[in-house]
């Protein structure tokens, strides 16, 4: 009859040959796993002869010396793993072999009649005589177990990160296991002089087994977590099947069929039971898959699955206000992790600070964040020191800095995993992915909200630039109204009294009231002049005024434009000789047919043109040429002065606007005789001639058409005036 013991021994074996062949299965041609698959393979063997040399009295010599070789190796495979795991410690080959090569030694001397003579029975329990070389045995086992201790304990003070947490627990596992035994099977019998407790002894390898397993599931031991995972759902998944089914197998025929042979509608009934075990096998195993992928991979996540939810979101998001939340409770929940902090950085000062889960009881600020000068910081994978110890109060375990070719975002803080673990090479190579991207995107949204500020501060600044414009504006318009009312008014005060100098100047200059000598004449000839160009200012300035009032009419009446013309350049001939010029009428060659026009503004059009060109002009000639061109009749003034500016060209005929080379030559001048000669001919229908070129001379005129229609502000001379 099965004991519960060997029952029990039964487990602790299939635990053992399980990981011992996967961790070996899973990557062969690595040295750590083949050496911790040859521990397993060993302990499994030694637990197994152990339970047989006290079992199997009448070969119990055997059984012993062959559980002494399985110790034996298992020390060996203790060294060889400890020197290797998580890399080498003693880095010298001979190392290895000295190792195997004592071990090899002492497996043989297991054999040897010196060392295990004889078996005694007492009780029904074995126990060992020991021989003379027996001393050896005990030699190997102290100093390959210190040794083992020894190389765990230097690798682990010298690992970080993972490798230091599975040290932690393979280590744990080791010294407990090597502990127990060698008290129960080793020292305890030289003790006591019996071995009442070396049955017990396999059972503390599950120190090892449940230690080395917890490493594996929890942090990634071997990388054999899935082999673990899917064997587990297999054996619950065998189990649940021979439980549920033998029982109703069994049910069925105890209670269904009573003969003993096998009759129809018991092959049916195990048909039927069959047909249900081969369609809820797939279901049940598909469950049971799931369970232990939620229990062992509870933390476990698809690395090109995140990557592709979170740059969803950095493409699609233009918003820091959304950027940043969805960016960290994406990453935070994807690799399960307590809390984050994302700090987006402006001009060397926070801009923004963003949160996922627990706020933490402290900040960091600006120094803290500046001490760290590495990118990227892995809290577990520090020395101790200053850095780690800063880290560990702000309960940082992962720091990186966010930051793009040309500039310097901010940092991103992340704190424990939600299943304790330590960040592993698959977390901080995907956090490093993400960090470069989530460094784009911030840069990206932080200009979009610098643009989208700056169009709402233009915006308003046009609104209340244009504001300010439009109350200016109506400022400008009622001064110019009142301007205008000024010039209205003072001109027509003005223009009463001189007409009165003209006249009386007029009388003098003729001998109305006197012979005048030569001298005298030429003084009143100036005066004369001046009042005639300061009532042809006049004039201007109501004009003017008259335009802004809309009073400026066009009155029509048969015009001979020839003859016009022609008085015009006589009346200024005199002027012309006084400046050493040559003025010159050339009149068209076919007489033109008289012509609807203004005649008082036309020859102050025409006064205008030919004035201009005298003042402007320091010697030469000005050539006033009037000709019909199809349909129209053309006025040409041509001088070899000044010329206008490309500059003032533009603005030219705008009101009270005169070139700087014509200020210059003639500081006295109003800026309104081109503005009113410009409004005359086109009331009239015509258009300006203008062309120049400076420092050669300029060409001012007008093309008139020979038939006029009348327009909104033009009226007719009546009939006899």
């Amino acid at each position: 009859m099965i004991s519960i013991s060997g029952i029990l021994v039964g487990l602790v074996l299939a635990a053992m040959i399980a990981l011992g062949a996967f961790t070996f299965l899973n990557n062969p041609r690595e040295r750590t796993n083949s050496f911790f698959g040859l521990i397993c393979i060993a302990l499994a063997a030694w637990v197994e002869v152990n339970y047989m040399a006290g079992l199997d009295l009448g070969n119990s010599l055997l059984w012993s010396r062959l559980a002494f070789m399985a110790v034996t190796v298992v020390l060996l495979g203790f060294v060889l793993f400890a020197n290797s795991f998580p890399r080498s410690t003693i880095k010298d080959p001979l190392f290895d072999w000295g190792a195997v090569s004592v071990g090899f030694i002492i497996t043989l001397l297991c054999f040897a009649p010196d060392f295990i003579p004889a078996i005694t029975i007492t009780n029904g329990i074995s126990n060992v005589v020991t021989g003379p070389l027996y001393p050896l045995f005990l030699a190997y086992f102290s100093v390959y177990a210190v040794v083992t201790i020894g190389l765990l304990i230097i690798s682990f003070r010298q690992s970080v990160g993972s490798d230091r947490e599975r040290l932690r627990y393979v280590l744990t596992g080791v010294i407990l296991t090597l502990i127990f035994a060698s008290t129960t099977n080793l020292f305890l019998p030289l003790a006591l002089g019996n071995n009442d407790l070396a049955n017990y002894g396999g059972f503390f390898t599950l120190f090892f087994i449940g230690f080395t397993a917890y490493a594996i599931v929890r942090h990634r031991l071997f990388n054999v977590r899935l082999l673990v995972a899917r064997s587990v759902a297999y054996a619950l998944l065998i189990s649940t099947l021979a439980a549920v089914y033998g029982g109703l197998g069994f049910a069925g025929s105890q209670l269904l069929f009573s003969s003993s042979g096998a009759s129809t509608a018991q092959t049916a009934f195990n048909i039927g039971l069959a047909v249900m075990l081969a369609l809820t096998f797939q279901p049940l195993r598909a469950l049971f898959v799931r369970i232990t992928d939620r229990v062992l991979y509870r933390d476990h996540y698809d690395s090109q699955v995140v990557l592709s939810q979170v740059g969803s979101i950095l493409i699609n998001e233009f918003n820091l206000e959304n950027l940043l939340p969805k960016t960290l409770t994406a990453l935070c929940e994807a690799l399960h992790i307590q809390s984050g902090q994302l700090y987006v950085f402006d001009d060397d000062r926070i801009y923004k600070i963003q949160h996922y889960g627990p706020l933490p009881s402290k900040l960091m600020t600006i120094p803290h964040l500046e001490q760290f000068k590495h990118n990227i910081l892995v809290t577990d994978e520090l020395p101790p020191g200053r850095i780690q110890d800063t880290l560990n109060e702000y309960s940082v375990r992962v720091f990186m800095k966010l930051r793009t070719r040309q500039e310097f975002v901010g940092y991103l803080l992340l704190s424990h995993k939600l299943s304790g673990d330590v960040y592993s090479s698959q977390d901080i190579a995907l956090l490093e992915v993400l960090v470069q991207e989530l460094a784009v995107a911030v840069s990206n949204a932080k200009a979009y909200e610098d643009i989208a500020k700056f169009n709402l501060t233009l915006q308003q600044k046009i609104d209340d630039a244009t504001k300010k414009l439009k109350i200016a504006n109506q400022d400008l318009r009622e001064l110019d109204e009142a301007k205008d009312e000024f010039i209205s008014m003072a001109s027509h005060q003005l223009r009463t009294p001189l007409t009165s100098i003209k006249g009386y100047l007029s009388m003098v200059l003729e001998g109305d009231v006197g012979r005048v000598s030569s001298q005298q004449k030429e003084f009143l000839d100036y005066a004369f002049t001046g009042t005639q160009r300061t009532v042809n200012m006049i004039a201007d300035l109501l004009n003017v005024s008259r335009m802004t009032a809309g009073k400026f009419i066009i009155e029509r009446g048969e015009v001979d434009l020839t003859k016009l013309v022609g008085e015009e350049v006589q009346q200024l001939q005199q002027m012309a000789e006084s400046r050493k010029l040559t003025l010159k009428f050339v009149p068209p060659k076919k007489a033109l047919p008289t012509m609807q026009l203004d005649e008082g503004k036309t020859r102050q059009v025409v006064m205008n043109f030919v004035d201009n060109a005298l003042h402007y002009t320091k010697e030469g000639t000005v050539t006033v040429s009037l000709e019909q061109v199809g349909k129209t009749a053309e006025l040409r003034v041509k001088d070899s002065g000044i010329g206008v500016p490309k500059e003032a060209r533009a603005h030219l005929f705008s009101k009270f606007y005169r070139a700087g080379n014509a200020q210059t030559a003639r500081p006295d001048g109003t800026g309104l005789g081109l503005f009113l000669a410009k409004r005359v001919v086109e009331d009239q229908g015509g258009t300006i001639i203008f062309e120049s070129v400076e420092g050669k001379g300029s060409t001012f005129g007008f093309s008139m058409p020979l038939t006029v229609k009348e327009s909104r502000g033009t009226r007719k001379q009546p009939a006899g005036k």
